[in-house]
């Protein structure tokens, strides 16, 4: 039983809960739980419609759902819930289990209730727990939706093969010991489980998640075991899978490589992730392979390392100078390996203009531009930003 505060308390409280709420950011709650959710390994280089997308479009609507709920006191229907449901229906055509959708709407539950209790003062609590009491009603409708949005989709063709597939191939990435229930997906599948196992991540340029999902289907049809995030498609072959019909594609991008063992295949598959976003990005078609973006890799498994280097590159030069001015003539200079004729003509700038940057640059920066190390380093920045989208920089041919 929780004491009843007096009314001029509740308003006050109920004002300060306001404000709360206002200040929850349900995309960066989504971002932060959508990672800790995931089971099946995604790269670590956001790319479009992969599973971790789902999940965490999931969390994000039921965030704004539980949000809204409390701010106006009414219990969503129509429109709102409909949302939910799309966004449900979407995760179970990218692959997600029933129970892992419902496990985020969960987590979004608890993510409410956790930042609500901290952020609101010690003498709100009283007033706040029984408010509280709205994040697990919703897990009601959630559950129903959430189930409904399943049943909907495993109606449509192929959508029960590749869950079989996704649920497999999660099994494997997580190294989990074979069940019952893994030989009969495997033997539904026609898919050897005595491995060895070449894991793969493709991607048709520009096609619908309706698309990836015909070409995973056409890919277990061949002997792999594929299922769609979306607009990827990820999996696993045997050793000496013939691609050679799905390269006639113009517009796949394919990431592979040959046997793996399983105790790197899950770190295996997020760089062939990362490598399918970045290749996507640069315009590239085929089989690509590592040697070809090994930088932008080694960048995105060391995140941390990374963004220091373009920040105390890029942050210093973007903090002088709004403009941004400073950091395009600096990746200008990247783009054509430092030779300041060549980025003169490109910028297109007055050689004269080039150097005055070039002093300006190396002054904010700290950098001496003539020295190899530091032009290492600022390269390192360049890509940084140009892999994560923080800036738009020219790249090399």
């Amino acid at each position: 039983m929780y004491a009843t505060p007096r009314a001029d308390a509740c308003s006050a409280a109920a004002g300060r809960l306001r404000g709360v709420l206002r200040r929850l950011d349900p995309d960066l709650m989504a971002h932060q739980l959508a990672r800790g959710l995931a089971e099946v390994p995604t790269g670590r280089i956001p790319g479009p419609g992969c599973r971790a997308g789902s999940r965490e479009d999931l969390i994000r609507r039921s965030v704004e759902l539980i949000r809204n709920w409390l701010l106006s006191g009414q219990e969503p229907a129509g429109d709102a819930l409909s949302e939910l449901y799309e966004a449900a229906r979407a995760a179970a055509r990218h692959g997600l289990l029933a129970e892992d959708a419902f496990r985020a709407c969960s987590g979004a539950a608890r993510a409410v209730c956790s930042a609500l209790l901290e952020l609101s003062p010690a003498e709100d609590r009283v007033w706040l727990m029984p408010q509280l009491d709205v994040a697990w009603a919703f897990l009601d409708i959630a559950l129903t939706t959430v189930r409904r949005a399943f049943a909907d989709q495993r109606e449509l063709p192929s959508a029960d093969g590749n869950s079989r597939a996704a649920a497999l191939f999660a099994r494997i990435c997580a190294r989990s010991a074979t069940t019952v229930e893994d030989l009969d997906r495997a033997e539904r599948l026609g898919f050897d489980l005595a491995g060895p196992y070449c894991p793969f991540v493709t991607a048709l340029d520009g096609g619908s998640a309706a698309a990836h999902a015909g070409l995973a289907a056409r890919l277990r049809s061949a002997g792999a075991l594929a299922c769609a995030e979306g607009h990827r498609v990820a999996g696993l072959t045997r050793p000496g899978f013939d691609w050679t019909d799905f390269l006639a594609d113009s517009a796949l991008v394919l990431a592979a490589e040959p046997a793996t063992g399983r105790a790197a295949l899950a770190e295996t598959v997020g760089t062939l992730h990362d490598l399918v976003t970045l290749g996507s990005r640069a315009g590239r078609r085929g089989r690509i392979r590592l040697d070809d973006f090994l930088t932008e890799v080694m960048l995105g498994n060391s995140p941390q390392l990374a963004d220091g280097v373009m920040r105390r590159v890029l942050g210093r030069l973007d903090a002088e100078d709004p403009s941004g001015t400073l950091s395009r003539t600096l990746a200008c200079l990247v783009a054509h390996g430092f030779n300041r004729t060549a980025a003169a003509a490109a910028l297109p700038a007055h050689r004269n203009t080039l150097l005055y940057r070039i002093n300006r640059i190396e002054k904010l920066s700290g950098l001496d531009l003539d020295r190899h190390a530091h032009r290492e380093l600022a390269r390192l920045a360049v890509v940084r930003a140009e892999t994560t989208g923080t800036r738009t920089a020219p790249r090399s041919a």
